[in-house]
């Protein structure tokens, strides 16, 4: 007859010391990444409400955007003090140091983006979106949800190690630029309301480059799983 051998029983299962460093070194690489992809989903939650608020001339929100802004910034400023740490004491090689090195140069973008998230919620302080001719309303908000979608696409991307991606957020950004390009052309219907115009030429910039910042993520996950490096826009 088998004698069952009970948990108790068992000779305790000793772990190599360089594996448990491994694991220690793992898991410090990914709260890194935590870290920056939190506050990217800062970004991608918040950019919603915010469109909404501006297309209403809803001030009530704008007190919180700047705390989320300083939120992205708090997470963007640990996110380097420990990946430069990280590279400094581990020396990570291979597809950990495409993975580090595409962090440290991604989080300038999230903390960019967490700028214009601000920027945006502020130009409700200087603009009554509904004020504006309907038909250049619209394209605002076509612009805004088209921006929006392409950055929490490429932060997607990026959680999802999605290597192909890139080849659709390129083709959703040249939409982008487009949207752009049309609502300066419908602003000149606001000759002589300078101010309008002016925050409305801001307000196309800064969900261009929202967009941008999302290929961004989907660019550096490209080299993070391949190696080779994507050019956009050449």
């Amino acid at each position: 007859m088998t004698q069952e051998i009970g948990r108790s029983q068992l000779p305790p299962v000793t772990v190599p010391a360089g594996v448990e460093m491994r694991n220690e070194y793992q898991a410090w690489l990914d709260e890194v990444d935590d870290e920056l992809i939190g506050g990217g989903l800062v970004i991608a939650e918040a950019m919603p409400r915010i469109l909404r608020a501006l297309l209403a001339a809803d001030r009530t929100g704008v007190a919180e955007a700047r705390a989320q802004a300083n939120d992205v910034h708090e997470r963007c400023r640990r996110v380097e003090d420990q990946g430069f740490l990280l590279l400094a004491r581990e020396a990570p090689v291979s597809g950990d140091l495409r993975r580090l090195v595409s962090i440290l140069r991604l989080v300038h973008d999230v903390e960019r983006s967490g700028s214009l998230m601000r920027h945006v919620a502020e130009a409700v302080e200087r603009l009554d979106v509904r004020q504006l001719p309907p038909a250049l309303r619209l394209q605002l908000q076509e612009l805004g949800a088209r921006s929006i979608d392409v950055f929490g696409r490429g932060l997607d991307a990026w959680r999802q190690r999605d290597a192909l991606a890139i080849r659709e957020l390129v083709e959703l950004d040249t939409s982008v630029d487009t949207l752009r390009t049309g609502l300066l052309v419908r602003a000149r219907d606001l000759e002589g309301r300078g101010e309008e115009l002016l925050v409305l030429g801001l307000l196309g910039r800064y969900f261009e480059r929202l967009a941008d910042h999302g290929v961004a993520f989907a660019q550096h996950v490209a080299f993070v799983v391949t190696g080779e490096r994507v050019e956009v826009g050449t």
